[in-house]
């Protein structure tokens, strides 16, 4: 099956760190990964809007205007955006972490507002995007942030730095302009059991039943398939 739609896609990574400003530990791969993904998808026809990384990554990027940002013109101006950083979870409440304080370290999952433009699918490959697969952990974390994105895709806890995995863009990116779908593909291409990475994909829905539909069958031909209300959320993992 091929693809009938053109994708705009974005990505951001930060492998440096500043340990005078926003302090983490240096990444060696997240470019790898990110930047796999989009040359991939642009090698399959797909628009390449921009690719920024270590001090060019800014966390106003994903912050939405309401609270200061500036995601209508970066993040959410895409349909396809991929982050890898530090990612963190605390109290519900995930966050990117970012080197350059161009404004803040870090951008809290509260003050993003995915999908009110144009976003249908973000892959997080920080750490944490949930912390385990309980009901009540997963509605309090994205059933906020997810105002029209279709699939947030990221990990259960921790997300290894690590060779093994450097690839998972590229070939997450052939997949799904393969035709694959992209929950499927998100939660076997990014399980590892060699790096313990454990994947989940988390769609949304105005039913119950336009939830898991979507879990189960939406691809890249869906982008103009909106999710009008975000009253259901239905995921997938692989641990």
């Amino acid at each position: 099956m091929s693809i009938h739609v053109h994708v705009r896609v974005g990505v951001e990574w930060i492998n440096d760190f500043h340990p005078t400003t926003c302090h983490q530990n240096d990444l060696s791969y997240c470019d790898d990964q990110v930047v796999g993904f989009y040359n991939h998808m642009g090698s399959h026809g797909h628009v390449q809007v921009f690719n920024w990384g270590d001090d060019n990554a800014w966390e106003t990027d994903f912050r939405h205007p309401d609270f200061g940002g500036d995601s209508l013109n970066w993040s959410d101006d895409v349909h396809f955006c991929m982050v890898n950083d530090h990612g963190g979870n605390s109290a519900n409440i995930v966050s990117f972490y970012f080197s350059n304080a161009h404004t803040n370290c870090s951008v809290p999952s509260t003050k993003m507002r995915l999908g009110k433009k144009n976003l249908k699918w973000i892959a997080a490959l920080g750490c944490d995007a949930v912390l385990n697969t309980d009901a009540a952990h997963i509605l309090a974390v994205w059933g906020g942030p997810m105002q029209g994105v279709h699939i947030v895709c990221g990990y259960i806890g921790t997300a290894a730095d690590s060779s093994w995995t450097a690839g998972l863009g590229g070939d997450f990116a052939d997949d799904i302009c393969g035709g694959d779908t992209i929950a499927g593909s998100w939660v076997s291409r990014a399980y590892s059991f060699w790096t313990g990475d454990d994947s989940i994909a988390i769609a949304a829905g105005v039913t119950r039943d336009d939830a898991i539909n979507r879990r189960e069958s939406e691809n890249l031909d869906w982008r103009d398939l909106n999710v009008a209300a975000t009253n259901w959320l239905a995921w997938k993992y692989r641990t």
